[in-house]
């Protein structure tokens, strides 16, 4: 493993390299694809124009919000959940796994996670294909930094990269890095997020009533 540090670019962007093995790469994709995948059609989630899985909550897009709590993460991602915490990675443990299959042509328009629903680190695990994540300033669009993520790298986003940038990947089927001159040919990515769930819909009504 090796880490990138680009805060002198976005202040709290940092990628891991290898931040999985080839074989334990295998073991994740092989343990996800014996999984209950929603998106096009199906629930949870059916609007969703790509297949997603979801460990430990349920995060309703339509309703920007967490509808329910499924337990803890799955076992098979237990070693890196190790991982996390001994890297510090995250100030504390993940309690929610967003897994989403982006094929060629597929991408994710640009945005910020829900700042008050998820805590203050937001991480990324790119397996089989490598992408081109675009980070955005929230104040100004024509500020912007492509990112490439390597297959089984590690994006960390906290501080302004986390709160002060919008992060998106485009739909082109071959994409070019403007800031480092590399072209990518897309093939079906898989992503690994890992987030904590600080707060229910529940919880901000009554700190709201509360006020």
């Amino acid at each position: 493993m090796h880490t990138v540090d680009y805060s002198n670019k976005i202040p709290g962007l940092y990628l891991v390299l290898d931040a999985v093995t080839e074989q334990e790469e295998d073991d994740l994709l092989e343990a996800t694809n014996k999984g209950t995948w929603s998106g096009l059609g199906i629930g949870p989630n059916p609007e969703l124009k790509r297949r997603t899985q979801q460990y430990g909550h349920l995060f309703s897009y339509r309703y920007r919000k967490v509808m329910e709590e499924y337990g803890p993460l799955p076992e098979f991602v237990g070693f890196f959940i190790d991982r996390i915490i001994e890297n510090k990675w995250m100030p504390n443990k993940p309690n929610h796994l967003l897994i989403n299959e982006y094929n060629p042509g597929q991408g994710i328009m640009p945005h910020v996670d829900a700042p008050t629903l998820f805590g203050s680190a937001i991480l990324s695990l790119s397996l089989l294909s490598d992408c081109i994540m675009k980070f955005t300033s929230t104040i100004n669009d024509d500020e912007s930094v492509d990112v490439v993520l390597p297959r089984r790298s590690l994006a960390i986003l906290s501080g302004d990269a986390r709160y002060k940038y919008k992060h998106g990947i485009s739909k082109e089927l071959i994409e070019k890095s403007t800031s480092e001159e590399i072209v990518i040919h897309r093939k079906t990515r898989i992503s690994f997020t890992f987030r904590e769930i600080t707060a229910w819909e529940d919880d901000l009504k009554k700190k709201e009533e509360a006020k």
